[in-house]
């Protein structure tokens, strides 16, 4: 017990030498407890806090001017994608159709009414037909002048319909000082059979018809027939070699094969002939005219222009096309943001194959439409101005687009624009007749 006790008090002794070590003289119960006290208070000061406020502020806004910009980058690099893939996909569609414009299939001749034997009279015009400037501007050839494949006008203020075909729906107004521009063509691949509702040329090198689609699918088997009297030719010259053979092997089972099935073959080709005749009769009773082994495409006509729609509070520029379907022109919008389309004309002036001018459509002449005088159109210069959709209030456009010999266009408003121009070489124009 005693031996306890003197544990207990060296330890308390040992305890109190250690807080003497510390604290020094100063040991009492208020001088430990302030000096914890200030051990264990340690924080920042105003002036700490303030510095350090101020670090924080100029991090954040230097974070936030970097989020902006490149929110800022992010909406200019779409609002330009469009853009380009709006004015690429409108020239590329415009020169597809003008590379095949004037593109007749196998017709060797130029075509027109005279060239079409299998038309003694015009094709009847289809509905609402686009009539473009000329005698002779409708969708299918007249007996009259020259038949024009290409023509093209600018939209005015004074005459927003020239084609007389145009159609204006509420919320919609047609484009002035952009150009209107129509091709006539076939379809470039051949087709064995016809679809009701649209029209087709069928021809050979020679001759031709244009006719709807029951019409030229009676017309088309006159070339059925003659492809058909050939096979049933090589089927029977092919099963009198086989009989012959069998003849002089009589003996041989696979010669008589031959045989049998070279006779099968000839009486299948003989009924595809009786088929063809019947197709023929028909043809025939209908008043269709023969045309010998042709081929059929389908007839286009395509009109270009630019119609404006309103669209809530904001007017947006619409590229139009109209094709024949249903036998009628209809219209139909085909790409957003093209707000003016413009065409210039290469002309030849002495038949040496080179364009010596560029003529707008304004200043063209019927002289020139018409080929008057060896002048033909080798190829035609576009120009396409693509618009942004909606309007930028922290962008104004003071730009200059120059479209053709036009005056310059400044547009001076918040919307972001493009200007394409390409120039295309038309090839079946150049070309009288086919070797």
């Amino acid at each position: 017990m005693v031996a306890e006790r003197q544990v207990k008090k060296d330890a308390k002794l040992s305890f109190k030498h250690l807080l003497y070590e510390i604290y020094g003289s100063g040991l009492n119960m208020k001088n430990i407890i302030a000096r914890q006290t200030r051990h264990t208070a340690n924080g920042f000061t105003l002036v700490e806090l303030m510095i350090s406020l101020s670090i924080g502020l100029v991090l954040f806004a230097g974070v936030m001017s970097v989020f902006v910009g490149m929110r800022t980058t992010t909406s200019d690099t779409s609002s330009f994608g469009e853009l380009q893939e709006n004015g690429r996909f409108a020239v590329s569609v415009l020169t597809d159709d003008l590379l095949r414009q004037n593109f007749w299939g196998d017709l060797s001749e130029t075509f027109s009414l005279s060239s079409l034997s299998g038309n003694p009279v015009a094709p009847a015009a289809p509905g609402n037909d686009c009539v473009g400037a000329g005698v002779n501007n409708a969708t299918f050839p007249q007996a009259v002048g020259p038949f024009r494949t290409l023509w093209g006008q600018t939209i005015v203020a004074g005459s927003l319909n020239p084609l007389n075909c145009f159609t204006t729906p509420a919320n919609t107004q047609m484009m002035v000082n952009s150009d209107v521009i129509q091709l006539k063509r076939v379809i470039s691949n051949p087709v064995g059979v016809a679809s009701a509702g649209n029209y087709y040329l069928v021809a050979n090198l020679s001759t031709g018809g244009v006719f709807t689609g029951d019409a030229a699918n009676s017309a088309y088997v006159y070339g059925a027939s003659v492809d058909a009297v050939a096979n049933a030719a090589e089927a029977s010259d092919a099963s009198d070699a086989a009989d012959a053979a069998a003849a002089a092997a009589p003996d041989d089972d696979d010669a008589a094969a031959a045989a049998a099935h070279a006779a099968a073959a000839e009486t299948t080709a003989a009924n595809a002939v009786v088929t063809a005749n019947a197709a023929i009769g028909v043809a025939v009773a209908a008043g269709v005219p023969v045309i010998v082994n042709p081929r059929m495409w389908e007839y286009q006509h395509h009109v270009y222009y630019v119609r404006q729609e309103l669209v809530g509070s904001n007017s947006v520029p619409v590229l139009m096309q109209g094709r024949l379907a249903n036998f009628n022109m209809n219209f139909s919008p085909i790409i957003d943001g093209i707000e003016r389309i413009r065409f210039m004309y290469g002309i030849d002036t002495d038949t040496d194959g080179i364009v010596n001018a560029f003529v707008s459509a304004t200043n063209m002449t019927s002289d020139l439409w018409n080929d008057t005088g060896g002048t033909r159109i080798l190829a035609v210069k576009m120009f396409v101005l693509a618009r942004g959709i909606n309007p930028d209030s922290k962008y104004t456009n003071t730009n200059s687009y120059q479209l053709g010999d036009d005056l310059p266009f400044i547009p001076n408003d918040n919307y972001r624009r493009l200007l394409f121009s390409s120039t295309v070489t038309l090839y079946n124009t150049s070309v009288e007749a086919w070797e």
